[in-house]
């Protein structure tokens, strides 16, 4: 009989505490509501409370470094701005575009490597592709009024091996037909890296060095897909997202992304899959041309 009790009492919380986060969510879009009055507008086919109640789901099941899950650990103005982070942005967490971390008993919204592409794919990305040098390639470029063009890029399958790679380049073709191009060194890379909490490690066992190919293409792929918005993209969006990316700029966004995509089984041989247009599939790669979906556009 107590064990009963026990059992509806955990239950008659739990319930409790869904009123209670429900109510929060609803308050949450009510103060979109009126933001969208003053000019806040969304993505096409986003919509924002889906979103917020997605992300509140996320969030029952993100646990911080003690094990403690974050809606009880963090306070709850530090929620209610990383989601509307979150929202402001157009970014959806259930389409892995972007994670909740808990730092210091605050909550901060995180962009993905996926973020940052469907952020660049409003501000007239069409595709993008990256590729890594390895020492020993022929790779020439030059720069025309600041702006660096690729001109060869010729590889040998000997020089392929992890361990030889000197750097890494991406190029985005934007809808106008223009190029757009990013290169970096191995030096830039591992300072890129060296960034996050606790420094780089480059033991055997590390990210870093197990998928330093898929690592290095990715991060000079989510630099060129950053510039592109906060290039073209709109100030109020530029704002926000350098706020969210300076918040915790310990973390490796890169090497989360990674980390995930091995724990999925996805760390293969082609570990930048086709990309596919179908919106329940968007966690591929968008390495290639392919149409932009609707969620992905701008009003």
């Amino acid at each position: 009989m107590a064990e009963k009790k026990t059992e509806i009492a955990e239950k008659g919380r739990e319930q409790a505490s869904m009123v209670v986060n429900n109510a929060f969510i609803d308050g949450l879009s009510a103060q979109l509501s009126e933001k969208v009055k003053y000019g806040l507008s969304f993505p096409k086919d986003y919509n924002p409370t889906n979103a917020l109640t997605g992300a509140y789901l996320i969030m029952k099941e993100t646990y911080d470094k003690n094990g403690k899950n974050i809606l009880e650990s963090c306070s709850q103005v530090s929620i209610a701005n990383s989601l509307m982070d979150m929202v402001t942005l157009g970014l959806n967490a259930n389409r892995k575009q972007g994670y909740f971390i808990a730092y210091g008993g605050k909550c901060q919204f995180q962009k993905s490597y996926f973020g940052n592409i469907a952020l660049a794919r409003r501000c007239g990305l069409k595709s993008i592709n990256a590729e890594v040098i390895y020492k020993g390639d022929k790779f020439e470029y030059h720069k025309e009024d600041a702006v660096t063009v690729i001109d060869k890029h010729e590889q040998s399958f000997e020089n392929i091996d992890n361990d030889n790679i000197i750097g890494a380049y991406a190029v985005a073709i934007m809808e106008d037909g223009s190029k757009l191009c990013e290169i970096m060194t191995i030096a830039q890379l591992k300072k890129a890296w060296n960034q996050r909490m606790g420094g780089l490690k480059e033991d055997a066992s590390s990210t870093h060095t197990k998928f330093r190919e898929e690592m290095s293409k990715k991060t000079v792929c989510n630099r060129l897909c950053k510039r592109i918005s906060n290039t073209y993209g709109d100030s109020m969006i530029a704002s926000v997202s350098d706020e969210v990316d300076n918040a915790l700029n310990g973390v490796d966004v890169i090497q989360e992304d990674v980390s995930y995509d091995v724990e999925q089984n996805m760390a293969s041989e082609d570990f930048m899959p086709e990309p596919t247009p179908k919106v329940e599939k968007v966690e591929a790669e968008v390495m290639n041309d392919v149409d932009i979906p609707d969620f992905m556009k701008a009003d």
